[in-house]
Protein backbone atom coordinates (compact mmCIF):
# COMPACT_ATOMS: atom_id res chain seq x y z
CA UNK A 1 0.00 0.00 0.00
CA UNK A 2 1.57 3.53 -1.08
CA UNK A 3 0.89 6.47 1.58
CA UNK A 4 -0.73 8.07 -1.25
CA UNK A 5 -4.15 5.76 -0.74
CA UNK A 6 -3.48 5.79 2.97
CA UNK A 7 -4.54 9.67 2.92
CA UNK A 8 -7.39 9.15 0.68
CA UNK A 9 -8.72 7.09 3.83
CA UNK A 10 -9.22 10.23 5.80
CA UNK A 11 -9.56 12.91 3.04
CA UNK A 12 -12.93 9.92 2.38
CA UNK A 13 -13.84 11.19 5.62
CA UNK A 14 -13.57 15.14 4.84
CA UNK A 15 -10.25 15.06 7.35
CA UNK A 16 -6.42 15.96 6.66
CA UNK A 17 -3.35 13.95 7.94
CA UNK A 18 -2.30 17.56 9.64
CA UNK A 19 -5.90 17.99 11.51
CA UNK A 20 -5.54 14.57 13.21
CA UNK A 21 -1.99 15.06 13.92
CA UNK A 22 -2.76 17.92 15.79
CA UNK A 23 -5.99 16.29 17.50
CA UNK A 24 -3.75 13.00 17.89
CA UNK A 25 -0.91 15.05 19.57
CA UNK A 26 -3.60 16.89 21.72
CA UNK A 27 -4.70 13.92 23.35
CA UNK A 28 -1.54 12.66 24.21
CA UNK A 29 -0.42 15.71 26.01
CA UNK A 30 -3.76 15.55 27.78
CA UNK A 31 -3.27 11.92 29.02
CA UNK A 32 0.61 12.79 30.38
CA UNK A 33 0.15 15.87 31.67
CA UNK A 34 -2.39 14.34 34.19
CA UNK A 35 -6.06 14.97 32.41
CA UNK A 36 -7.48 11.68 34.10
CA UNK A 37 -10.25 12.28 36.48
CA UNK A 38 -8.33 11.11 40.04
CA UNK A 39 -11.64 11.41 42.32
CA UNK A 40 -13.19 8.56 44.27
CA UNK A 41 -16.96 8.52 45.10
CA UNK A 42 -18.27 8.01 48.50
CA UNK A 43 -18.89 4.26 47.05
CA UNK A 44 -15.08 3.78 47.25
CA UNK A 45 -14.74 3.78 43.94
CA UNK A 46 -13.59 6.05 40.78
CA UNK A 47 -15.59 8.76 39.98
CA UNK A 48 -14.53 7.46 36.14
CA UNK A 49 -16.18 4.26 36.71
CA UNK A 50 -19.54 5.31 37.06
CA UNK A 51 -21.47 5.87 33.76
CA UNK A 52 -25.06 7.46 33.20
CA UNK A 53 -27.12 6.56 30.15
CA UNK A 54 -31.01 7.31 29.51
CA UNK A 55 -30.62 8.59 33.16
CA UNK A 56 -29.34 5.55 34.86
CA UNK A 57 -26.25 5.81 36.91
CA UNK A 58 -24.22 2.53 36.72
CA UNK A 59 -20.89 2.18 38.44
CA UNK A 60 -18.95 -1.03 37.46
CA UNK A 61 -15.08 -0.54 38.98
CA UNK A 62 -14.25 -3.84 37.54
CA UNK A 63 -15.93 -7.33 36.38
CA UNK A 64 -18.24 -6.86 39.41
CA UNK A 65 -21.29 -4.49 39.66
CA UNK A 66 -21.69 -1.50 42.48
CA UNK A 67 -24.71 -0.55 43.02
CA UNK A 68 -24.24 3.06 43.57
CA UNK A 69 -26.68 5.80 43.01
CA UNK A 70 -25.39 8.79 42.85
CA UNK A 71 -21.64 9.94 42.15
CA UNK A 72 -20.41 11.98 44.98
CA UNK A 73 -16.59 12.70 45.04
CA UNK A 74 -14.78 12.86 48.16
CA UNK A 75 -11.35 12.17 47.71
CA UNK A 76 -8.44 12.18 45.01
CA UNK A 77 -5.90 9.13 44.47
CA UNK A 78 -2.72 9.20 43.19
CA UNK A 79 -3.60 5.53 41.84
CA UNK A 80 -7.69 5.21 41.32
CA UNK A 81 -6.93 1.59 40.81
CA UNK A 82 -6.07 0.96 44.37
CA UNK A 83 -10.22 1.71 44.58
CA UNK A 84 -11.42 -1.98 43.01
CA UNK A 85 -12.88 -3.46 46.18
CA UNK A 86 -16.17 -3.96 47.27
CA UNK A 87 -17.94 -2.98 50.14
CA UNK A 88 -18.56 -5.35 53.06
CA UNK A 89 -20.05 -3.26 55.47
CA UNK A 90 -19.26 -0.14 57.48
CA UNK A 91 -15.93 1.51 58.61
CA UNK A 92 -12.89 -0.59 57.59
CA UNK A 93 -14.82 -3.17 55.84
CA UNK A 94 -16.32 -0.09 53.29
CA UNK A 95 -14.59 0.31 49.38
CA UNK A 96 -13.58 3.41 50.54
CA UNK A 97 -11.26 2.33 53.21
CA UNK A 98 -10.16 -0.23 51.84
CA UNK A 99 -8.95 1.60 49.17
CA UNK A 100 -7.39 4.40 51.03
CA UNK A 101 -5.34 1.94 52.92
CA UNK A 102 -4.27 -0.10 49.15
CA UNK A 103 -2.89 3.19 48.41
CA UNK A 104 -0.68 4.16 51.21
CA UNK A 105 0.06 0.38 51.26
CA UNK A 106 1.50 0.83 47.56
CA UNK A 107 3.65 3.95 48.58
CA UNK A 108 0.22 6.48 47.01
CA UNK A 109 -1.02 9.34 48.26
CA UNK A 110 -4.59 10.59 48.65
CA UNK A 111 -6.25 13.61 49.77
CA UNK A 112 -9.28 14.67 50.46
CA UNK A 113 -11.72 17.36 48.70
CA UNK A 114 -14.65 17.44 50.76
CA UNK A 115 -14.79 19.03 54.44
CA UNK A 116 -14.86 15.87 56.45
CA UNK A 117 -18.25 16.04 58.03
CA UNK A 118 -20.96 13.46 59.10
CA UNK A 119 -23.70 13.41 56.28
CA UNK A 120 -26.82 13.25 59.06
CA UNK A 121 -25.83 15.59 61.95
CA UNK A 122 -22.97 17.43 60.17
CA UNK A 123 -21.07 18.09 62.62
CA UNK A 124 -17.15 18.58 61.76
CA UNK A 125 -15.65 17.86 65.39
CA UNK A 126 -15.93 14.16 65.13
CA UNK A 127 -14.53 11.61 63.21
CA UNK A 128 -16.69 10.04 60.68
CA UNK A 129 -16.50 6.65 58.53
CA UNK A 130 -17.99 5.49 55.35
CA UNK A 131 -21.49 3.58 55.88
CA UNK A 132 -23.83 1.79 53.32
CA UNK A 133 -27.23 2.70 54.17
CA UNK A 134 -31.10 2.54 53.13
CA UNK A 135 -32.84 5.09 50.74
CA UNK A 136 -34.41 5.65 54.36
CA UNK A 137 -31.21 6.04 55.60
CA UNK A 138 -30.42 2.53 57.91
CA UNK A 139 -26.98 1.94 58.14
CA UNK A 140 -26.59 -1.46 56.36
CA UNK A 141 -24.32 -4.50 56.40
CA UNK A 142 -23.49 -4.40 52.49
CA UNK A 143 -23.70 -2.25 49.14
CA UNK A 144 -27.02 -1.09 49.11
CA UNK A 145 -26.13 1.99 46.74
CA UNK A 146 -26.14 5.13 49.39
CA UNK A 147 -23.61 5.53 51.04
CA UNK A 148 -22.69 7.95 53.63
CA UNK A 149 -19.97 9.49 56.00
CA UNK A 150 -20.95 9.29 59.51
CA UNK A 151 -20.10 10.11 62.98
CA UNK A 152 -19.87 6.97 65.29
CA UNK A 153 -22.73 8.54 66.89
CA UNK A 154 -25.26 9.00 64.00
CA UNK A 155 -23.94 5.44 62.74
CA UNK A 156 -25.04 3.90 66.01
CA UNK A 157 -28.69 5.59 65.64
CA UNK A 158 -29.53 4.69 62.57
Amino acid sequence: MSQGNSLDALEAMGLTFDEVEAADKAIVNKSKSGGRDKRICVCGHAVSKHTTYAGILTCKPSAMLCPCKKIHAVLTADDTRMFLRKTEGAGAMHALSRGIYACISAGKGVEWIIELACARCGKNDSKVVPVPVSASGRASDGPTGFDALLCSSCRTEV
